[in-house]
């Protein structure tokens, strides 16, 4: 990312340290742990980059030139069958996530038998995706690139796979080849792809092999099929050569770094991270700490009324805050149960739709799974037939599950945002309330900062797709069965798989009911407490505060003095730390 994004990061990590350490000093344990929590946040928010577009358009190649090192094969024929998720890491290494769910560390250099086409062919060793780590200082501000499948390949589930990224992308960079106009299938894609995605790159590849008025004509071209097919007029496209700027990066050369058009792309790509989501990272990050410092500096300011006023005084309005603070309290409460409830029917949706699922798609997956039997019954032994059925049973639940899990995720991901965001609204609402009850009881100002959404995080999990038992009948049966005339033997065998797929079907969408449910409850829990923790850290500073009031104004008159001269030193603390963070809120 940009210097700038790092330095406002670098303050505002910094005066958030100093804001965790003033609340631990009053012992606001509550406080601590929210603002602990935005550090850990601002430390790990990443930005997802996905490198997408047709088969050997160098995709690959240009994710080597941006990470200046030969992480990822390339090779003439189409290679990439794999994801692959590049993530900053201190050591090069890597781990390859199946299917199944197992994990398994593999030096960088034996990625290519997990992610090529010859390797691994058609996915015969069932890999989800392979996670590379490396110590680029392109990733070392939370950018994740990510290398997808090529799509319109002869290799059709390549480009299924390659569409299965992009919910979980933020931007994407569409890579084009000089060398090979825009076709329909690119153009296709590409309108799916805004479905999901608010901002592409598009990148001109292989300009060293063209001339320059070659090049410029194609740019042209490009560029005009591009808004007339997309409906775009804002096209970025960027003309480059990848090849070149790889061996630039490799030998030093900043003649062939000048030539190779990098150097454009990648100030385009760091601006975008700063505008698009690092602001917006800062900018939610510093208002919510700004809160906080609101309600530490309301603090000082009941304190200092306190010990203005008589005991008598100061009892009634301590009196006063109680009742008001009861009630908001409730308020609370009312709010996370509606909360609670609002996420049981999100819920309720998440089963209703995988029923329904379940009943549409089993039908055209019967009669797929039908025509299969059929056509290697004609070929194949009775017992090679159910071997090979029990693998297209499980190929083509996996497929539609997978594209159905995704689709039904981020609908669930965007809904639950959305009443998660409403009820921190409501929180926050309630404390601004019992912020000015105090600063009307007490007759102080309050200052106000305006609420921004919270950052709720991660945008995906994963979905384990299990072994299940084999349903090959057994040898006895089998044994009896082969006396049967073919025609039946290959009604028994229809029977029998179209049974096994509504049962396999049955309980993998069950499954991935059970994980989107689960993973919908344990948000709402984290949810809930930290609405919880939100109001209590407000409610411990003036109550803390209303305390050490009453104690010290029975003290001497010297241990009254220091504390007025520790009152001092606080205000100006925490009045540095508004400027810096009222200047990171604004952006």
């Amino acid at each position: 990312m940009l210097e700038g994004f790092r330095e406002q990061k670098t303050v505002l990590t910094g005066a958030i340290k100093e804001l965790v350490a003033i609340a631990q000093e009053k012992g606001n344990s509550f406080a601590v742990e929210l603002l602990s929590e935005s550090l850990a946040r601002l430390a790990s928010e990443s930005f997802t980059l996905v490198v997408m577009g047709e088969f050997k358009r160098g995709k690959s190649t240009l994710l080597n030139a941006l990470l200046g090192a030969r992480l990822l094969p390339t090779a003439i024929i189409p290679l990439t069958a794999i994801p692959t998720i590049i993530r900053y890491g201190t050591e090069p290494s890597a781990k390859v996530v199946f299917q199944d769910g197992r994990v398994e560390a593999v030096p960088v250099a034996d990625i290519v038998l997990y992610v090529t086409e010859k390797e691994n062919p058609r996915n015969v060793k069932k890999v989800r995706e392979v996670e590379v780590f490396y110590p680029s200082p392109l990733l070392a501000d939370g950018i994740i690139l990510v290398d997808t499948p090529g799509v319109g390949s002869a290799y059709a589930h390549n480009t299924e796979v390659a569409y299965g990224y992009l919910p979980r992308a933020d931007a994407v960079i569409f890579v084009i080849s000089v060398d090979a106009p825009l076709g329909k299938g690119e153009l296709d894609y590409l309108r799916d792809i805004r479905h999901h995605v608010h901002k592409i790159i598009f990148v001109l590849n292989k300009a060293d092999i063209a001339s320059e008025s070659d090049l410029a004509e194609a740019a042209d071209f490009t560029r005009n099929l591009l808004k007339e097919h997309l409906k775009l007029q804002d096209i970025t496209l960027m003309p480059l050569s990848a090849r070149t700027a790889l061996e630039g990066k490799e030998s030093g050369s900043t003649e062939k770094m000048a030539a190779s058009g990098m150097a454009e792309l990648e100030r385009l790509v760091e601006e975008l991270i700063r505008n698009q989501k690092g602001r917006l990272i800062i900018s939610a990050t510093a208002s919510r700490a700004l809160r906080i410092l609101n309600e530490l500096e309301l603090g000082l300011d009941i304190w200092k009324r306190g010990m203005e006023e008589s005991m008598e005084g100061l009892e009634k309005k301590i009196a006063a805050f109680q009742a008001e603070l009861a009630h908001l309290e409730q308020e609370r409460e009312d709010s996370i149960h509606l909360l609670y409830r609002d996420v049981d029917k999100l819920a309720e949706r998440v089963a209703e739709d995988m029923a329904a699922f379940e009943r549409e798609v089993f039908p055209q997956l019967a009669a797929r799974l039908e025509e299969f039997v059929q056509e290697t019954f004609a070929k194949h032994s009775l017992k090679e037939t159910a071997r090979l059925s029990q693998e297209y049973i499980k190929a083509i639940i996996l497929e539609v599950l997978e594209r159905k899990r995704e689709e039904e995720k981020e609908v669930m991901q965007q809904e639950f945002a959305r009443v998660a965001q409403r009820f921190f609204r409501r929180i926050e609402e309630i404390v601004d309330r019992l912020l000015a009850a105090s600063a009307e009881i007490f007759q102080v100002e309050v200052h106000k900062t305006g609420y921004k959404e919270y950052i709720l995080g991660d945008r995906y999990f994963y979905f384990h797709f299990y072994e299940h038992p084999t349903f090959i009948p057994a040898f006895e049966e089998l044994t009896v069965t082969s006396l049967l005339p073919k025609s039946l033997l290959k009604k028994h065998i229809l029977t029998k798989t179209r049974a096994t797929l509504a049962e396999l079907l049955n309980r993998n969408c069950g499954r991935v009911r059970a994980d989107l449910v689960e993973s919908l409850k344990e948000k709402v829990r984290n949810v809930a407490g930290e609405l919880r923790l939100r109001a209590d850290a407000v409610t411990f500073s003036l109550n803390n505060a209303l305390s050490r009031a009453l104690e010290e104004k029975r003290a001497s008159a010297a241990e009254q003095e220091q504390a007025r001269e520790r009152w001092e030193k606080e205000k100006q603390r925490l009045a540095e730390l508004r400027r810096k963070l009222e200047d990171l809120a604004a952006l």
